[in-house]
């Protein structure tokens, strides 16, 4: 696996039909801008990267990069692991939990309806990663620079 072939796999968005299909289907997860806040809410706020929280988010193996895009994957075994660990989430404490992380990576407060959408991503989030999990999938993580 390398960045080129990843990348003609995976649509991006600026591919909108191709990526709105793969959303639909369930084989791409966006986090779009608020991915910041769902690491933090996910890590609150520690900067560990071997904890079982970062995972889900930013964790994985550096597989490659272009001009706009870093690639890092979950092999797996890794997917597995975090859908172990995201199962014993509770998605709507932990968002109170780590509340001051995520209003840190927001930049200011979170009220009570974004706090709820929030807790819908988290859970979207450990529905993917469990699906992928029972499919042995690996999970490969496009962030755009």
């Amino acid at each position: 696996m390398n960045t080129e072939s990843v990348l003609a796999e995976v649509p991006l968005k600026s591919d909108e039909k191709r990526f709105a299909a793969a959303q639909s289907a369930g084989l791409l997860l966006d986090l779009s801008e608020e991915w910041e806040v769902v690491h933090a809410a996910f890590t609150g706020g520690s900067p560990d990267a071997h904890e079982a929280g970062c995972q889900p988010v930013l964790g994985g193996a550096f597989l490659g990069r272009t001009n706009s895009e870093v690639l890092v994957v979950l092999r797996s075994d890794d997917v597995r692991r975090v859908s172990d660990h995201l199962a014993t989430v509770h998605p709507e404490r932990r968002v109170s939990d780590s509340l001051d992380a995520m209003e840190s990576a927001f930049g200011d407060k979170i009220g009570e309806s974004f706090a709820d959408y929030l807790a819908t991503v988290l859970r979207d989030v450990a529905s993917f990663y469990a699906e992928a999990a029972s499919n042995g999938d690996a999970v490969v993580k496009i962030a755009y620079s």
